[in-house]
């Protein structure tokens, strides 16, 4: 379903009767640049089938994809929890997209499995600022630099 759909409807769930989806904005388009660093935390046996041609989230340190704060390409096992305990980016992501038909899940915890308060769902064009999200486990919490594991499916 198309966001700007999915928000209309959204607003007339909530008895917003007065925002019309011609009226809401179009997502900023996203693509993962070229020369993007890639974190390969593929399995040893994904990694044997050969080169991804997508599948791959990108995942930036600071809101709306800063590079200059440090970004970069995550390659992920299909379906699979994909840990980022003991890697750069555990605990600091707040922006992040996915390649065009991967769609991924956020998840503040992992313990063999992605697992934590809910999840933040990632896909194309992407969430250019995670500050805006609140997390479920309240507190006045986001989902700003609380990310350790990602599932991805494409």
């Amino acid at each position: 379903m198309a966001p700007r759909v999915l928000l209309y409807l959204l607003a007339a769930a909530a008895g917003i009767t007065s925002v019309s989806a011609a009226a809401l904005p179009e997502p900023a388009p996203f693509s993962i640049p070229a020369d993007a660093e890639i974190l390969d935390l593929r399995t040893e046996e994904d990694k044997k089938l050969g080169k991804r041609v997508n599948g791959g989230v990108y995942v930036c340190k600071a809101i709306n994809f800063d590079a200059n704060q440090g970004c970069k390409l995550i390659l992920t096992t299909w379906g699979n929890p994909t840990s980022l305990v003991g890697s750069d980016y555990n605990n600091v992501i707040s922006s992040a997209g996915a390649d065009s038909g991967t769609n991924c899940q956020f998840f503040d915890a992992f313990n063999g499995d992605c697992i934590g308060q809910g999840y933040l769902p990632i896909n194309n064009p992407g969430i250019s600022d995670f500050t805006q999200f609140p997390w479920a486990g309240g507190g006045g919490q986001t989902w700003n630099d609380i990310t350790s594991c990602i599932k991805c499916w494409y």
